[in-house]
């Protein structure tokens, strides 16, 4: 195993409820409990209000933490689209200084 790997043997849903909680729902206003659960769907939604928002910010820097995040979510998209939810969950995960430089939504 290479230096500096790190094992997570926690169910995928321990990992991605977390995630949501830290950082989709507040950046996006999706909650996963709106599309029960399934990932793929809540990856979507929220995919769909980053794309919105990345639009509507034209002073948006486009090397910005925001265009990242845009990015790894739609990669965590796909994945959980295709029923890699483990894959999805490790591309969803933000440092937080990435995400402390993205204003969550009002409201």
């Amino acid at each position: 195993m290479p230096c500096g790997t790190v094992l997570d043997f926690r169910p995928t849903e321990q990992l991605l409820q977390p995630q949501a909680d830290l950082w989709l729902t507040p950046l996006t206003g999706v909650r996963p409990e709106t599309y029960d659960g399934v990932r793929s769907d809540v990856l979507d939604q929220a995919d769909r209000v980053l794309r919105e928002r990345l639009e509507q910010d034209a002073d948006a820097d486009e090397d910005g933490p925001l265009l990242g995040i845009v990015t790894m979510t739609w990669s965590a998209r796909r994945s959980a689209a295709k029923g890699d939810l483990a894959k999805a969950a490790v591309l969803s995960h933000w440092r937080l200084t990435d995400l402390a430089e993205v204003r969550p939504l009002a409201g």
